[in-house]
């Protein structure tokens, strides 16, 4: 008898935003929906052969789906204004996509196309949130991160987010 594999563990991580100073990068710009079906593609090439890719299915109409329902309110309402796309030569490379959830904004996905990954897109995506946040008057940003995504999570931490317990606000 064979059991499915189990649910990773995950981790609630907070950024404050009081006092963040945050540099805007001007190059990214809001996604729309028209962006809907190259962020998926986008998000499968990111996500495939990591500790996350059973979050976006089994292929690029799964992770595309996702990004779907993302735009559509699955994990709170969208928020474009503070969601931001990378791009060279006119094609997204990376994306954070930020929604609002239990009334605190929540960074649902962010994802770089393995060819541009070391290149400080991601940490520079999330400045670009936390800034538009600020601007919005939001004070807090949450996200979620898988326990083997290492990498992320030393990202995360170096940006300032710790884990919140879990039972907490």
């Amino acid at each position: 008898m064979t059991h499915p594999p189990a649910e990773p563990m995950r981790y609630r991580l907070d950024a404050s935003l009081y006092g963040i100073r945050v540099r805007m990068d001007h190059s990214f710009r809001s996604p729309t929906r028209g962006d809907i079906p190259l962020l998926g593609a986008l998000m499968w090439d990111a996500y495939q052969g990591t500790p996350d890719e059973r979050d976006v299915g089994d292929g690029v109409p799964s992770a595309t789906e996702e990004v779907r329902l993302t735009f559509d309110g699955e994990y709170g309402p969208f928020l474009p204004e503070a969601s931001f796309v990378a791009e060279e030569g006119g094609r997204p490379v990376a994306a954070a996509l930020v929604t609002v959830w239990r009334e605190v904004p929540l960074l649902a996905f962010v994802f770089t196309a393995p060819s541009h990954t070391g290149r400080g897109l991601a940490r520079r995506l999330i400045e670009a949130v936390m800034g538009s946040l600020v601007e919005q008057g939001y004070d807090r940003l949450s996200l979620a991160v898988t326990g083997q995504n290492t990498r992320a999570r030393a990202l995360y931490e170096s940006m300032g987010f710790i884990e919140v317990p879990v039972g907490s606000g």
